[in-house]
């Protein structure tokens, strides 16, 4: 029966849903693009953020309900699946630099354990929907999906505990003892700077380069102490 050429379906229908396919996924992977490079150099915007955190979820779901037409990684020789692995890795990756640039921990001690529950969900969902058994390159593609959730998984428990904590922050006053700066593939700078509040001893801390400009030693800065939303405390280091 599956032989008879009654019942072959034609090519032209066979290839609608995979055209259909290749648009989403295109699009989602030129939108991804925008959205991450949006929410990276976004300072204030919570609304740019908050794309910029779901668009992995929207990926996650095109893929479950793709009908097998949508792929998170596709290696098909027949390119008959689309694959949205660009624009998802873009902004998975946006929202762990982002998380990296915009806050400084206090302590860690309280990271883990959101960083873990977010990891397992994040993970379970990219093994469900990311494996495709019928790509031979498996174990490539879950160290692929692996790092991918582990990065946002990182900072995404950073951003929704620094950017979403709306509680009154505590200043404190510190004196700046030694500047610092290094020039680079990415370039930084410090400010070293005299025991406050509860930080007890001196410590170098990486602080924008406006305020490293603008700052001189012997003068006093002003730190933004929070409690934050997930209790990861996070500090903000501001001119006085």
């Amino acid at each position: 029966m599956l032989q008879s050429t009654n019942l072959e379906i034609p090519e032209s229908d066979k290839e609608k849903p995979a055209n259909k396919a290749k648009y989403i996924t295109a699009a989602y992977n030129v939108i991804g693009i925008i959205v991450g490079l949006i929410g990276l150099f976004s300072d204030k915007d919570k609304n740019g953020l908050i794309a910029l955190l779901m668009y992995p979820i929207l990926g996650i779901v095109l893929v479950l309900f793709g009908k097998g037409g949508i792929k998170l990684i596709s290696d098909d020789k027949s390119r008959i699946y689309g694959s949205i692995n660009i624009g998802f890795l873009i902004t998975s990756l946006f929202v762990f630099l982002k998380s990296l640039d915009d806050y400084t921990l206090f302590q860690t001690t309280n990271l883990w354990l959101p960083f873990i529950i977010i990891s397992i969900i994040i993970l379970s969902a990219l093994y469900i929907v990311g494996i495709n058994p019928f790509v031979g390159k498996i174990r490539i593609d879950a160290i692929f999906i692996t790092a991918i959730g582990l990065m946002y998984a990182y900072g995404s428990t950073r951003q929704i505990n620094c950017a979403f904590d709306y509680s009154y922050p505590k200043s404190y006053n510190a004196i700046i003892l030694g500047h610092r700066e290094h020039r680079g593939k990415h370039d930084a700078w410090y400010l070293t700077l005299t025991p406050w509040g509860p930080m007890p001893q001196v410590r170098e801390e990486e602080i924008d380069g406006w305020l490293y400009d603008h700052t001189s030693i012997g003068d006093t800065v002003k730190v933004n102490f929070k409690q934050g939303l997930l209790h990861i405390p996070w500090f903000v280091v501001t001119k006085n």
